[in-house]
C-alpha cells in the first residue's frame, strides 16, 4: 500500500521525521544510493541530538529479523519513483512508510544521478568504487553528444 502523506497523516509523524521528509533531496539520495550500493531497502531515521542520522537497511536485515511486513514493503516498492522510512514513534512503536515522488517532483533516481554527476566534475575522489551499468552508459552518451556539437577546426 503506497502512503500518500497529507497533513491529518502527519500528526502521527515525529518532527524529526518531518524534518528529514522536508529535505527531499537528501532522503531521496540516501535512499536510491542504498538501493545502487547494496540493493533494496530501508531508510532507518535516528534522531541524534539535534540532528537526525540517516541509515540505510538492506532487505536482508529484515528478513534475519523475520520482519515480514517490512520485507514485503521492500519488495514492493519502486526505487526509482519511491523510498521506504523507517522510524520510531513518540509512543515507543517502529513504523514504516512509503513514500512517492510528489508530482511534479524530482525522483529519487533522477537525484542520485545529477548528484553523481557532480562528482564526475568536482569530487571523483567522493565517486563509489563501482558505478551502475546504466549509469556509465548515460556518461558515454554525453561524452558522444559533447564530440557531435564540438565545431571541427
Amino acid at each position: 500500500m503506497v502512503q500518500h502523506m497529507t497533513k491529518g497523516d502527519m500528526s502521527d509523524i515525529p518532527a524529526y521525521v518531518d524534518s528529514v521528509l522536508q529535505e527531499w533531496h537528501t532522503i531521496a539520495f540516501t535512499a536510491y544510493d542504498g538501493y545502487e550500493r547494496i540493493g533494496r531497502g530501508v531508510v532507518g531515521l535516528s534522531p541524534q541530538g539535534d540532528s537526525t542520522q540517516l541509515l540505510y537497511g538492506d532487505r536482508g536485515f529484515f528478513v534475519e529479523q523475520g520482519n515480514t511486513t517490512v520485507t514485503k514493503m521492500i519488495d514492493a516498492y519502486d526505487p526509482e519513483w519511491e523510498f521506504l522510512a523507517l522510524f520510531d514513534t513518540e509512543d515507543g512503536n517502529t513504523r514504516t512508510i512509503r513514500i512517492r515522488t510528489p508530482e511534479g517532483g524530482q525522483h529519487p533516481k533522477r537525484i542520485w544521478f545529477f548528484e553523481m554527476l557532480r562528482r564526475v566534475t568536482e569530487e571523483p575522489e567522493s565517486l563509489p568504487e563501482e558505478l551502475p551499468t546504466w549509469f556509465l552508459d548515460a556518461l558515454d552518451k554525453l561524452e558522444k553528444a559533447k564530440k557531435t556539437a564540438e565545431p571541427e577546426n
